[in-house]
């Protein structure tokens, strides 16, 4: 009998899978009485579920694993990435952020809300990240930020900038730095200077040159 916390959750996350199949199993815990920490949903914000699943792994062992599974899942994707240009260059911002407590230097994302299509989404990420208008914007790809913890799989996409300066409106629970303007080969030397080290930023510019969009130079 599958745990009754599942029904709560996005269709995509309510997959059991079976151990038998060499796949990590979710039981309810009464199947496993060694285990003792608490399971189902531990946490439940506007964004995000954070997850406790009793799991029963290929081997035979069981045990407990975590994790944050977007609130938006039911109706799309959790979230947005959006990759913005003008005359060849990249723009990205200065981010201060809380879990790595240091600035990054990312490109647009965030969260898109319930009803919201990924498209409008990216356009009101670029529109609050940046401030540009968007003249042209397509899907590149997807990335899921880290497979271990994260049930989410974001659309990324690239935007062409039209011309005119940013009108610059942060939201108050930010903490923004600079807007920068990256020419192409100033990326290699910040990527390796880890300058650049978000993994949907580097994601992102992976998959916008496998799309032809733009080229790192050698």
């Amino acid at each position: 009998m599958p745990p009754r916390y599942l029904e709560t959750l996005p269709e995509s996350a309510r997959m059991i899978c079976d151990a038998k199949d060499d796949e990590i199993e979710i039981i309810d815990r009464r199947e496993a009485p060694r285990i003792r920490a608490k399971t189902g949903i531990l946490i439940e914000d506007k964004l995000h579920y954070f997850v406790r699943d009793a799991v029963k792994y290929p081997s035979g062992e069981v045990g407990t694993a975590m994790r944050i599974i977007g609130c938006t899942m039911h109706d799309g994707p959790a979230g947005v990435v959006a990759l913005c240009s003008r005359n060849g260059n990249i723009f990205l911002r200065e981010t201060f952020r809380h879990a790595t407590r240091r600035w990054e230097l990312e490109t647009p994302r965030g969260q898109r809300e319930t009803g919201m299509s990924a498209e409008d989404a990216a356009r009101k990420e670029i529109d609050e990240e940046l401030g540009f208008r968007v003249q042209h914007i397509e899907q590149i790809g997807e990335v899921s930020g880290d497979t271990a913890i994260l049930a989410s799989k974001l659309p990324v996409f690239w935007a062409d900038l039209a011309p005119g300066p940013s009108r610059d409106h942060p939201e108050g629970k930010e903490a923004f730095g600079r807007i920068v303007e990256v020419m192409p080969p100033e990326l290699r030397t910040r990527i390796c200077r880890c300058e650049i080290r978000d993994g949907y930023t580097l994601s992102a510019l992976l998959l916008a040159q496998i799309a032809g969009k733009f080229r790192i130079p050698d």
